[in-house]
């Protein structure tokens, strides 16, 4: 079989290490997010976001403002 004698791992996050030098990398090269803010004005605020999830006008991540 294929799979005999290999081994397949991964991880879902960056060792500590990895992360502190990602935002070390970030901080020296002024790294910013991309974000698009929408101030909360309640309930329908965050049915908008999700409306806006569904036809794919959301780009990057959308930050609720209170």
């Amino acid at each position: 079989m294929f799979w005999e004698g290999y081994h397949v791992r991964s991880s879902l996050v960056a060792s500590k290490a990895q992360h502190d030098d990602m935002l070390d990398f970030a901080a020296r090269n002024k790294v910013k997010p991309a974000v698009q803010v929408h101030k909360f004005k309640g309930p329908e605020t965050i049915q908008e976001v999700f409306d806006g999830l569904d036809s794919n006008k959301i780009r990057y991540r959308a930050v609720l403002e209170f």
